[in-house]
């Protein structure tokens, strides 16, 4: 994954009833009180999620959410009315997201938006969710949540506008262009594009400008945005162009007493499909980062004992991180790194992941008992062994390369099932014979270890672990992150441990000490504070100095609770 998906902004959802603005480093850590709100953030990205890509599901409307995939039983939104903040429908819900430009790249599919956007460096889409009401701001009989209005936003500057008209015989309902900023530099831009690229002029003028308005204003009413599900999905062509006109921008000659005139037809031809790579460019880079969320939830799925023959694919399968165990059976690369963590002179982990293979003794023994049929003894003698122990032992070998045999070529069906060796005793257990933790910290693990690109949304990773081993967790996420696996953490928590370890390790950074991982920096990670005000929910962003250090103190006292419980409340 790029780090082109910078901040998030979510309004009027759940806890939050203005606004709030969390932005996205490689690590972004939310902290805060029981009940303030912190898993919020990550719930709103769940239901963005599932808007753009989930199924119907019982008849509801796309952005009538309940549960969702991604979510599982962990994330139950409860439908539109109930993550509506305290069921104000009146206001919405406003979900957002910024995106880094730079991060668009050299990838051939974002080549015209990245053209569009040249003047740019932060681009802003905003979509605002509501339902019908009536004069009581009730929902109307059989109303449905809808999008009502998508804004872009570039540096913070208003672009361009679009909101909600009902359907005109039976055209069905759709957004139109309320505002769009001609004198933004990126229109600007793009009406110099239009008059020196598509027209037979070599130069745009100051008069030129009058024409090109005068044309839009006239254009904006014509336009229709497709919203097929949660995203904007295209602009339609106005209804006066015929659907056998060229695709490709023609080039319009300007004469020279009717300039304004000419400029104009050659803004309505090319504008409105300058405007559908703007939309349609930016909706598909932000589906490509909704893409490549994966969630991890606070309660984790704990297999029957037989990982071999569990049932799979269930709708925890993924958010209760039963997934994972499948991955390491299957995995041996990340089957490693999950032990070499396990197993590290600081852990003293006495556990080693396994394969043992289990195949069907009744075909072992058919196999077996074919064997001695035709094995015969070469009558070598191993002179350390008595003849009858010689004899037992050349037949084993035999049986078993038949067995083995048997196994490669398919006669006998074979299961990898995954264990556990306590290598204190060498005895081979199963996660069910050992403590909570190394189930629980698994999903974490193989999440960390065999996810690449991906947006990592995890709900307190820390769950069940010893203090040593949340705060080795920190190590864990800044080699995913910064390593190069490029991932990106969003990671609810209530870790002390987990956060004294990164700023730990911002230090040695910036003292220059050598630690094996990758170089970690204030660029690098984002601290987040929720705590309640009032009826509702605020989030404090707390920024890291380079040495690891909070620039401002904890609101109330958080992680305080250690010193007191020493010196007393005197």
């Amino acid at each position: 994954m790029s780090r082109r998906l910078s901040a998030l902004r979510v309004g009027n959802f759940k806890a939050f009833a203005g606004t709030q603005r969390i932005p996205l480093k490689p690590i972004t850590l939310v902290f805060g009180p029981n009940s303030a709100g912190k898993s919020s953030f990550i719930h709103s990205l769940a239901l963005a999620h599932e808007a753009q890509f989930g199924r119907e599901k019982r008849g509801r409307s796309r952005l009538d959410v309940h549960h969702t995939d991604i979510g599982g039983s962990a994330v139950d939104l409860g439908g539109f009315r109930q993550f509506v903040h305290r069921g104000q429908l009146r206001n919405g819900v406003e979900w957002g997201a910024e995106l880094r430009l730079s991060e668009l790249g050299n990838d051939a599919s974002h080549k015209q938006l990245a053209q569009i956007l040249s003047t740019v460096d932060t681009i802003t889409v905003n979509v605002s969710l509501g339902i019908e009401l009536d004069i009581m701001d009730a929902p109307m009989p059989n109303a449905e949540p809808r999008v009502e209005a998508v804004e872009i936003l570039a540096d913070d500057e208003e672009l361009l506008r679009m909101s909600r008209r009902r359907g005109i015989e039976g055209l069905g309902d759709f957004l139109r262009l309320d505002r769009l900023e001609i004198q933004h530099p990126v229109f600007l831009q793009v009406l110099k594009a239009i008059i020196e690229v598509h027209t037979t002029s070599t130069e745009m003028k100051a008069e030129d400008l009058d024409g090109a308005l005068q044309a839009i204003d006239e254009l904006l009413p014509e336009l229709q945005i497709k919203v097929d599900r949660f995203l904007p999905s295209g602009v339609e062509l106005p209804k006066a162009e015929s659907s056998d006109s060229p695709t490709q921008p023609m080039l319009f000659a300007i004469s020279k007493g009717n300039r304004q005139d000419d400029i104009a037809q050659a803004v309505r031809f090319v504008l409105p499909r300058t405007l559908n790579d703007l939309i349609k460019g930016l909706s598909d880079v932000l589906s490509d980062e909704l893409k490549q969320l994966q969630y991890l939830g606070p309660l984790r799925s704990f297999p029957a004992r037989h990982l071999a023959f569990s049932e799979t694919e269930d709708s925890n399968w993924y958010a209760g991180g039963g997934y994972a165990w499948d991955v390491v059976r299957r995995n041996s690369d990340v089957r490693k790194a999950v032990n070499n963590w396990l197993g590290s002179g600081k852990l003293r982990t006495p556990y080693e992941l396994r394969i043992k293979e289990l195949v069907n003794f009744e075909r072992v023994r058919d196999i077996q008992l074919e064997a001695s049929d035709s094995w015969e003894y070469d009558g070598s003698d191993d002179e350390n062994k008595l003849p009858e122990e010689a004899i037992k032992d050349s037949f084993q070998i035999y049986s078993d390369l038949l067995v083995d045999n048997a196994i490669l070529d398919g006669r006998i069906d074979a299961v990898n099932e995954l264990v556990l060796m306590d290598m204190r005793t060498k005895t081979s257990v199963t996660h069910r014979d050992v403590g909570i933790g190394i189930s629980q910290v698994l999903p974490v693990l193989v999440m960390a270890y065999a996810s690449e690109g991906k947006l990592l949304a995890m709900e307190q990773p820390e769950i069940h672990l010893h203090p040593a081993l949340q705060a080795e967790l920190g190590d864990v996420f800044i080699k995913s992150a910064l390593g190069e696996r490029k991932n990106t953490f969003i990671l609810e928590t209530h870790s002390e441990h987990l956060i004294l370890r990164l700023m730990r390790r911002m230090r040695e950074t910036y003292q220059g000490k050598e630690t094996g991982l990758p170089p970690i920096t204030p660029d690098d990670i984002s601290v987040l504070y929720v705590e309640p005000d009032g009826a509702r929910s605020i989030a404090r962003e707390m920024p890291l100095n380079e040495l690891g250090e909070l620039v401002k103190s904890w609101p109330g006292g958080f992680f305080e609770e250690g010193l007191r419980e020493q010196i007393g409340d005197a």
